[in-house]
């Protein structure tokens, strides 16, 4: 039986524009930010590349649940090796170390930036893991799907607003879209573009959250498209609002940015430009995107600890789909350790341990999935033919394993070198 979300905001904000927005964090903000202070308008082509190939994967796990109602974690374990669920389980708790240590820190700079300075960095990133977690425990998937469609709402509007107030060059944007260019010295902020619209790791959560809507069956793949192309799309908006406005505030004037000091010399800048309305709004807009990211992660990532430990007990089918509800015990287990772990990370200045371990479990993920699309997906015998990719989805998967491979031995050269 397919059951589809047909109404209102559920079909605007649905699970893929949530997958879409948990991903757009502190980081990539400050990678548009620094590529729009260094080379302008030249770079909107590699974020709207970005955005395709992060939806090619996304509607790629959405087909393989369609077609086998299970997830792609329980893909894995069916239908690869056994070192991948033990390669799995290692980088997810890598992974959720590293991250969450940072989607905290970053609250905390939003907040920090929001008050001027009243409500310090560190007491900003403790009061939002902790507060971030027991609104998850409480309010359960139907209290995150309402608040999420707020804050994305107020992201968009006041991010979107800004660029609107910055805009003077529409050839620039027009040339910058349709002639893809690398300028002198902006690899570096390319590589960053393209691999930073829409997350690693987290867009699995589109399994867990296309469970919790009970969008099934091969009738909602018309459906799932359209969810995910409105989620990338918006995604690939704000990535360019943002380098629309760092081209006014920076490139434009020749005034200088400081890569330590993004966040408050960006709404400074716009406070010099446009007023107190420009400070307020990038302000706003930056701290929201910072929660969004932080409860996106603390509300999906115990799903797939939840979906691990049925697996490795050997549980069947229904008793997984059980464990994989919030108010089980492993994901709750799970989801007090995420927000906790990040509290001790965050009086300490950016370790060199976290800083390298992210940067690596950052950039092995999204090669990998790629991989197993390409094989699970293309396996006739295990699939229906709605998970079979075409070639333009193959195609697309092959681009995409390529450059995230490339970017993360770049990263990892980087983080080690």
């Amino acid at each position: 039986m397919s059951t589809i979300p047909h109404t209102g905001l559920r079909r605007l904000v649905g699970p893929g524009l949530m997958v879409a927005a948990t991903g757009v964090g502190a980081g990539d903000l400050a990678a548009a930010t620094i590529g729009g202070a260094n080379f302008g308008l030249l770079l909107i082509w590699a974020v709207v590349l970005g955005a395709a190939f992060k939806f090619v994967l996304n509607e790629g796990l959405g087909r393989w649940q369609l077609a086998t109602e299970t997830t792609l974690v329980e893909g894995w374990a069916e239908h690869l090796p056994r070192w991948v669920k033990a390669y799995f389980g290692v980088y997810l708790v890598l992974w959720t170390i590293s991250v969450s240590a940072a989607m905290a820190s970053a609250c905390g700079l939003g907040i920090s930036n929001l008050t001027g300075g009243a409500v310090s960095a560190q007491a900003g990133a403790v009061v939002h893991s902790i507060l971030g977690g027991i609104f998850i425990w409480v309010g359960g998937f139907r209290g995150f799907e309402r608040l999420m469609q707020v804050l994305i709402g107020v992201m968009v509007v006041f991010i979107v607003a800004c660029a609107v107030l910055t805009f003077e060059n529409p050839g620039g944007a027009v040339r910058g879209l349709l002639v893809p260019t690398i300028p002198a010295g902006g690899t570096g902020s390319l590589l960053a573009l393209i691999g930073g619209v829409g997350g690693t790791l987290t867009v699995l959560n589109y399994n867990y959250w296309m469970r919790e809507q009970k969008i099934r069956g091969p009738e909602a793949l018309r459906f799932i498209r359209f969810d995910l192309l409105v989620a990338y799309g918006v995604t690939a908006v704000l990535a360019i609002a943002v380098l629309v406005m760092a081209n006014r505030a920076f490139f434009v004037t020749g005034i200088e940015l400081n890569s330590d000091t993004v966040v408050p010399q960006m709404a400074a800048t716009l406070e010099a430009t446009l007023g107190p309305l420009g400070w307020f709004a990038y302000s706003v807009g930056f701290w929201g995107a910072t929660l969004t990211s932080l409860l996106g992660v603390w509300q999906g990532v115990p799903y797939m600890y939840a979906d691990m430990y049925g697996i490795v007990r050997g549980y069947g089918a229904e008793a997984r789909r059980e464990l994989t509800r919030v108010t089980s015990r492993p994901y709750r287990i799970a989801l007090a350790a995420m927000a906790l772990i990040p509290i001790p990370f965050t009086f300490l200045d950016q370790p060199f341990l976290v800083v390298a371990t992210y940067a690596v479990v950052g950039s092995l993920f999204i090669p990998f999935l790629a991989a197993t699309l390409l094989y699970m997906n293309n396996r006739i015998a295990w699939t229906a033919p709605i998970a079979r990719n075409g070639w333009a989805s193959n195609a697309m998967l092959v681009l995409a394993l390529a450059f995230f491979a490339t970017v993360g031995i770049r990263d990892i050269v980087r983080a080690f070198g």
